[in-house]
């Protein structure tokens, strides 16, 4: 190789292996959200355990509340946008927010507030276009029809690229997070509310044997079990002490324990199939990254 080649490959070696590791550790976390999603059975609003849960219904903004996106002044229940200036050299991100205004999710039993904060959100509203101006002076519609269409391709050379996705209001809405009720918990089975608990503990193994696994053998024999049991009815009694007032809501929030929280405009099934394909697509740019270093690696 000639000299400056041999300089350059340390980096690309570097970069390539970061890459492949990056590209399978993050294709294995998505892999672990499709089968989290998958297993986990949808709950209702109004008979749903306190704890790990998924829920579907659509998203309705707060009583007496209108949220509008900042870019596009459109209403919903959840934003993001991003501007990008295109002609500098690292296509520098010049502003970029994302909403942590909380929302309702009604699913016809009840409602839940949703706290977005923390959330990976899937959100099939987007709007792209181009501008002069860091922030758009107006909004022209994207490919809607051939004017639009025109109107893109005449505007695509701008130099800032505005991105807005949103979660639009009674969109499908399926949320996938920590639930808790204020003013505690309201059943009427509470054993079947200690069932739905320890399924959720189930869903995390580890957690659950490093709480109750007391010999350390990587099961829980029944003497454990029983002990969990015990701690899901301890847990659920103490919340069942009043029912919410009216107009107090229950919250969807990012779980403490550092599972997934996550949001989509889809149901489960549709949101498990996304992460798949998330989880494929990494999976394959992590194999090519693996197949590009090795190849480097003969060259050295």
């Amino acid at each position: 190789m000639r000299g400056h080649d041999q300089d350059i490959v340390p980096f690309l070696l570097v970069a390539s292996a970061a890459g492949a590791i990056g590209s399978f550790w993050f294709a294995y976390k998505k892999w672990r959200e499709n089968r989290l999603v998958a297993d986990l059975p949808t709950s209702r609003v109004r008979s749903a355990a306190q704890g790990y849960v998924e829920l579907l219904g659509h998203g309705v903004m707060l009583p007496n509340k209108t949220t509008l996106a900042p870019l596009t002044r459109k209403p919903c229940t959840w934003w993001h946008y991003s501007i990008v200036d295109k002609r500098s050299k690292s296509r520098t991100v010049v502003d970029r927010a994302t909403s942590d205004a909380p929302f309702l999710l009604d699913d016809g039993s009840g409602r839940c507030l949703i706290d977005p904060r923390g959330a990976e959100v899937f959100a099939q509203a987007k709007d792209v276009w181009y501008g002069a101006t860091e922030w758009p002076e107006v909004r022209l519609p994207r490919g809607e029809g051939l004017l639009g269409k025109l109107t893109d391709l005449l505007l695509s050379g701008g130099r800032y690229k505005y991105t807005e996705s949103r979660l639009q209001p009674n969109e499908t809405v399926c949320a996938v997070g920590a639930f808790r009720a204020l003013g505690g918990v309201h059943v009427e089975d509470p054993e079947a509310a200690v069932a739905a608990l320890l399924h959720d503990w189930k869903q995390d193994q580890k957690t659950l044997l490093e709480r109750f696994d007391g010999n350390h053998d990587g099961v829980l024999d029944p003497e454990e079990w029983e002990q969990a049991r015990a701690a899901a009815r301890r847990e659920i009694t103490e919340h069942m002490v009043v029912k919410p007032q009216a107009g107090e809501f229950p919250v969807l929030s990012q779980p403490a324990d550092g599972r997934a929280f996550l949001l989509s405009a889809s149901d489960g099934q549709a949101l498990a199939r996304r992460l798949r394909l998330v989880s494929g697509a990494l999976l394959a740019l992590g194999v090519c990254l693996s197949a590009l270093l090795g190849w480097m690696l003969k060259l050295v």
